[in-house]
């Protein structure tokens, strides 16, 4: 029969490193999935563009946690972006975020929308139950869909976020300004070689120059205790008294009781609780103002999770960050 020669070496032995690399990667686990749903706002009054509809849709539907490393990430940020703006209205905030957050089950709710009054970005730290009396787009106030049914479930009158105020403004804040000098708001981006230099004392570097201030002045980041009392702060307390009523299910006519969740569905509950956020932008609509507020919004997103992936949470009794915003959120008697 002849001899058959020695036997055939295993194919990723064959292939090398190239074929071995492949090997590892289809063994490799894929990174944890994070999910954040993401909304923002229509149009308003006499705010026929809401910016934060721009910002929250232009968002990428993936994010990667920021580290100093190259290794794997452990988890990476999956954006579930409402495909339409949310329509002003106490009762469509409502039925929607109940119909998102039953759909999507998600791990993190961040609402986007505008302050007219202020010109710093804010995260909103906590919201109230009672007090909506601003008519939204349908001439409606929120008790009927809000108070009144939160009070008949026994929500608490004010609930707060969960998540570590002074770390996430911190992480934020670094964040933030190594991204505007990253992708290019405060001039050439690092890596970035243009063939024509901006010399001094030149028109053009002096444009250059200003522009790189007022992005720096329009990139201030805040904490906030006063999200105003319309559609904002509603959707904000909406969005935390389902996660504390799931947490609470005794308190209200929730679908499962005590009893019938298991210890898993039990833990679940009580970790996502006060994982909300409401990120109030200012009113800006130009294309490089929505484009640095689309930054700024990826970064206060890595900033919360990250803070909560590491095991910060808020100090209960505390004040946390000290950096909060004494502006008003309205415009006129309005924010959203």
């Amino acid at each position: 029969m002849g001899d058959a020669g020695p036997p055939s070496p295993p194919p990723f032995l064959a292939g090398g490193a190239t074929a071995r690399n492949a090997v590892e990667a289809q063994d490799a686990q894929p990174p944890r999935e994070v999910k954040v749903l993401v909304t923002g706002f229509g149009p308003f009054k006499s705010f026929l563009i809401n910016p934060s509809w721009l910002i929250a849709s232009a968002l990428p539907d993936e994010l990667y946690p920021t580290t100093e490393s190259t290794g794997k990430p452990a988890y990476k940020i999956k954006l579930i972006i409402h495909p339409s703006p949310v329509r002003v209205s106490y009762s469509v905030v409502a039925e929607t975020m109940a119909t998102l957050i039953a759909q999507h089950n998600p791990d993190y709710i961040v609402h986007i929308g505008m302050a007219g009054g202020r010109d710093c970005y804010s995260l909103e730290t906590r919201g109230h139950r009672d007090g909506y009396r601003i008519k939204d787009v349908d001439c409606n106030d929120g008790f009927l869909p809000g108070e009144a049914v939160w009070k008949k479930e026994g929500v608490p009158d004010v609930l707060s976020v969960r998540w570590d105020e002074a770390d996430v403004l911190s992480r934020w804040e670094r964040s933030v300004k190594e991204g505007l000098e990253q992708r290019g708001f405060l001039g050439k981006a690092p890596g970035k070689d243009d063939e024509t230099p901006i010399m001094p004392g030149t028109p053009l570097f002096m444009v250059t120059m200003s522009r790189a201030e007022e992005n720096k002045r329009k990139a201030v980041v805040k904490l906030s205790r006063d999200a105003g009392r319309f559609l904002c702060e509603y959707a904000l307390f909406t969005s935390l008294s389902r996660k504390w009523l799931d947490a609470n299910p005794q308190a209200g006519e929730q679908e499962s009781s005590p009893e019938e969740m298991d210890s898993q569905d039990k833990e679940l509950t009580q970790e996502r609780l006060g994982k909300v956020a409401f990120l109030h932008v200012p009113g800006w609509t130009g294309v490089e103002d929505v484009n640095r507020g689309v930054m700024i919004a990826e970064e206060a997103i890595r900033a919360l999770v990250g803070s909560w992936e590491d095991g910060r949470r808020s100090k209960a009794g505390g004040d946390g960050a000290k950096s909060f915003t004494n502006q008003h959120s309205e415009l006129a008697g309005v924010s959203r």
